[in-house]
């Protein structure tokens, strides 16, 4: 537990981050998402023909297809954590999108993460990833019940 002069000093350097919305340095949000929750955006992009685009994944915590999605920044909106996502993972626009369902992922082997899912439609092509009508068998196991939940819609 931090005494008090730990607890003014924490609060005091937290303070200096300047600009969070352009995201924490990765030591303080490694040290965060282990203690508060994190919202993510995760887009379930589709195509005309049934397909469900899929991105390949290989970090230190997971190795396989998932949904393209991000942790949201401070002051961020949906809009512009789709349009990021779209923009920067996928190299595509998107037409138009809705809310699906939010998933909590309070188990996560990184921490306690809230995904919040969007169906997206695009008439790009995009630059990575594949359309996939059924689930791949390298899914990511954190993004199975996703691929689930999103057949429904």
């Amino acid at each position: 537990m931090l005494n008090e002069k730990e607890l003014r000093q924490l609060v005091s350097l937290l303070k200096k981050i300047d600009n969070p919305h352009e995201g924490l340095p990765q030591p303080v949000f490694d040290a965060l998402i282990k203690i508060v929750p994190f919202v993510a955006c995760e887009l379930a992009v589709v195509d005309g023909k049934g397909g469900v685009l899929l991105t390949w994944r290989e970090d230190k915590w997971w190795r396989g297809w998932h949904f393209p999605g991000r942790l949201m920044r401070f002051r961020e909106s949906f809009e512009e954590g789709i349009e990021k996502v779209a923009q920067n993972e996928l190299g595509i626009k998107i037409n138009s999108y809705r809310f699906l369902f939010a998933k909590d992922c309070s188990q996560g082997i990184r921490g306690h993460v809230v995904s919040l899912v969007f169906r997206c439609e695009t008439v790009m092509i995009p630059k990575r990833g594949k359309f996939f009508k059924k689930m791949p068998k390298n899914i990511i196991e954190a993004h199975k019940e996703l691929w689930k939940k999103i057949q429904k819609f």
